[in-house]
């Protein structure tokens, strides 16, 4: 079949897939593909084509040595493959994760559009679990606990991308938007330049479903209080000058996800904003908690700044390591600010053309239900 087989291994792997899906490989497949390191992928490669050979009628004994294995283990290879597709008959040791690269049209992207549609306030790793719950053959059943969990987290990361494709169509955001608040603290890929240098920390009020940033504030970490005093303001300017809110409705309250900074009583904050939320989950400092909600929106940068969620607490850190694999601009507090602006109003700008197709910016209220949860946040943070 390959008596002109290619020299490369990346060559071979082309020809093979042209062979076996014709049609192009769908994401299950892409999947596996990607999962297996370069250095082991012609094992993978010599088993894909003993198997798909034997099935197009060809005796099994020279295939079997072509697949590295005696005939009773070939024969157990073509039920896997029959069973399970690629994802049979790759060895159990070389099963590890890397990106995926799917098609807009596969139909995993379909399922966890609809599971967004239905469920937009849900979390990308629980809808990830709903997906391969549906789609059990994504992991063999002698696949380890490591493999699985690296195709959760690929899953995952295709619920991200299709949340924010979805932030940009206006039937979504228009049904979905005013769901849920988020307010957090996250370190960003700009170094600030004083007496020493920094990354600089934003404070971060999100819209989820529409991805849109309602207010944000730059600085330090040590300002983590004021920061989002300051981005909160900043949204309640938003959505008075955008007409941006919605009227006020008791029977359906936003939900909200608060990232606390440190010095912040937890209870007391409960104590303020429970009345005006149908839900509030609080995060507390420490650990890598830092940034991720805003991941999970709006996904690893903001405009073309990236967000550095793990460098949160550590963001005086030692730059010159830092630099030698980021490129980061090196600016004073005031440029960073005008920086962090633009690329803020860049991230928006397709977010804002939707709600405004959408009938919600420029048509909404002043001072609604959003409205409402801002000011008890920032009564919260900053009592009489």
């Amino acid at each position: 079949m390959l008596e002109d087989r290619p020299k490369s291994v990346g060559e071979r792997q082309e020809k093979l897939i042209a062979l076996v899906w014709p049609k192009g490989m769908s994401i299950r497949e892409r999947i596996v593909m990607e999962a297996v390191p370069a250095a082991v992928r012609n094992q993978l490669l010599n088993r894909l084509e003993a198997v798909w050979r034997a099935e197009q009628g060809e005796p099994p004994g020279a295939l079997a040595k072509l697949a590295g294995l005696k005939r009773a283990a070939f024969y157990n290879l073509r039920v896997a493959w029959r069973k399970n597709s690629l994802a049979g008959l790759v060895p159990h040791d070389t099963r590890r994760g890397r990106r995926i690269d799917a098609d807009k049209d596969d139909p995993l992207r379909s399922q966890a559009v609809a599971l967004l549609r239905a469920g937009p306030l849900k979390r990308n790793v629980d809808l990830a679990k709903s997906i391969m719950d549906a789609n059990q053959s994504l992991v063999p059943e002698d696949a380890g606990p490591n493999y699985a969990l690296t195709v959760l987290q690929r899953l995952q990361r295709l619920v991200g991308e299709e949340r924010r494709r979805l932030a940009a169509d206006p039937a979504f955001v228009g049904t979905a938007y005013g769901g849920e608040l988020v307010l957090d603290l996250t370190a960003v890929q700009i170094i600030i330049e004083s007496s020493e240098r920094f990354l600089a920390i934003a404070a971060i009020l999100l819209e989820t479903a529409s991805g849109l940033v309602l207010g944000s504030a730059l600085g330090e970490m040590h300002q983590g209080t004021s920061l989002q005093c300051d981005a909160l303001k900043s949204g309640l300017s938003f959505l008075e000058s955008q007409k941006a809110d919605i009227a006020d409705s008791s029977d359906a309250m936003p939900r909200l996800g608060w990232m606390l900074p440190p010095g912040i009583d937890a209870e007391q904050i409960a104590g303020s904003v429970e009345p005006h939320v149908d839900e509030l989950i609080m995060g507390r400092a420490g650990g890598f908690s830092f940034g991720q909600q805003v991941l999970q929106v709006v996904g690893p940068r903001i405009g073309r700044t990236p967000l550095n969620p793990r460098r949160t607490l550590l963001a005086n850190v030692d730059m010159e390591e830092y630099l030698t694999r980021r490129v980061a601009p090196i600016v004073t507090l005031d440029e960073a600010r005008a920086i962090w602006a633009r690329e803020v109003e860049r991230h928006n700008a397709d977010r804002v053309a939707a709600l405004t197709s959408a009938g919600i910016i420029g048509s909404g209220v002043t001072n609604g239900r959003l409205a409402a949860v801002i000011l008890a946040m920032l009564a919260a943070l900053q009592p009489a």
